[in-house]
């Protein structure tokens, strides 16, 4: 029962942070409107969170096992909490810069420290099960949040949206305190008669320098084609923006299911084989999306929802299997860094795709095949590497 409330307390974190990210960018005309803001300026407010996100994991990489893992995802989120307010009451874009890089300061915390509590709690026999269920509040984001979201921004303005992420932020602050247990810092002991270790040594090991270059891959992976795959869907498939969102809503939705089911496979028949199964089907996936001629309106949409499901079905036993990597005094360093690979391999993958990316006369995108068929090779060494990682355990 303790596992369960845990669990989706862990869920409901990781959902209101997503939530809080996803939403800036459709936002983008309210900004635009209310604050003056100019379309490029949306990109410093996606660059002022995910800067800030690596910045912060890279620094607190180095003294985040000294303390309690409670005690940090609170301090966290509280701080979410605090950006969420900043955000909703910024007067100027200089304003709303300025909560985001409070947001992402934190948001990159957060992430680390969901994953760390979920590792250190669930037993290794049932954590990619754990880490599928609570990797299931990025579908519900996507499903609920954000179109929630900005349904209040269309009926009021988009403060509201922020305010009612706020909202769900407390109830989940309480839940935290209640249902997330106390797991002290770590200490590193040497072997007998032997000097203690020092807890960053694991860092620079060969398996973990694998595991960051795993993570680099499945996010540049994904990302090189998710970032150019909504104006490609629009421009060279014929799905109608009005029709757009139902694409990320059936994978959203999808991925309730697929995601948990992933973790219980792997949990059953080991996290390296469900990978590679999961990884081989979103080179199918990939390849299709990028390489998709016009079609009508319900192909489109399961074609669009499949490669997400795979996308995200893969990341759930990679986590599971990076959990195995560093030694549990170090823990909470890799999975911050490791988090901060993440940010470098979605901006990657987006400058890479930006870069090849070329736009016709009608709208269509033409070089898509090309990052498709990279995507396709990269996702192919990420198997590799896998297997290399889960035999030099």
């Amino acid at each position: 029962m303790m596992e369960g409330r845990l669990i989706a307390v862990l869920r409901a974190a990781h959902m209101t942070h997503l939530i809080d990210f996803m939403i800036m960018m459709p936002l983008g005309a309210y900004f635009i409107r209310s604050l003056g803001a100019a379309p490029s300026d949306l990109g410093r407010l996606v660059f002022a969170y995910t800067v800030s996100a690596g910045v912060s994991g890279v620094l607190v990489s180095g003294v985040i096992d000294r303390f309690d893992r409670r005690s940090v995802l609170l301090a966290g989120y509280g701080g979410f909490t605090t950006s969420l307010l900043l955000t909703a009451f910024a007067p100027s874009l200089d304003a709303l810069v300025g909560a985001r890089i409070v947001a992402g300061v934190t948001g990159g915390v957060l992430s680390a420290m969901i994953q760390a509590m979920v590792v250190e709690v669930v037993p290794p026999s049932l954590r990619a099960s754990a880490i599928g269920r609570v990797t299931t509040g990025h579908a519900l984001a996507a499903v609920i949040g954000v179109p929630a979201g900005l349904a209040l921004a269309s009926a009021l303005d988009w403060r509201s949206s922020f305010l009612a992420v706020w909202g769900l932020a407390l109830f989940v602050l309480v839940g935290i305190r209640r249902h997330v247990p106390s797991l002290p810092g770590k200490t590193v002991v040497g072997a007998q008669g032997a000097a203690p270790r020092r807890p960053g040594a694991s860092l620079v090991e060969l398996r973990s320098l694998a595991g960051f270059l795993l993570t680099f891959a499945v996010t540049f992976s994904a990302y090189a084609v998710i970032a150019y795959i909504a104006p490609y869907w629009v421009g060279n498939v014929g799905v109608a923006e009005a029709w757009l969102p139902l694409v990320y809503l059936l994978a959203g939705a999808m991925s309730l299911h697929t995601s948990p089911l992933a973790g219980r496979l792997a949990d059953r028949h080991g996290r390296f084989g469900v990978f590679a199964l999961a990884t081989l089907l979103s080179v199918v996936g990939i390849v299709l999306a990028t390489h998709a001629p016009r079609l009508p309106l319900v192909p489109a949409l399961a074609l669009g929802g499949g490669f997400f499901v795979f996308i995200y079905a893969r990341w759930v036993p990679c986590v599971a299997m990076l959990s195995d990597v560093p030694p549990p005094a170090s823990r909470g360093a890799f999975l911050m860094l490791n988090g901060v690979t993440t940010q470098l391999g979605m901006g990657a993958g987006a400058i890479f795709s930006g870069s090849v990316i070329e736009l016709e006369a009608g709208g269509r995108l033409s070089g898509f095949d090309t990052i498709g068929l990279v995507a396709a090779a990269i996702s192919l060494a990420a198997i590799a590497l896998a297997r290399f990682i889960t035999r030099s355990g």
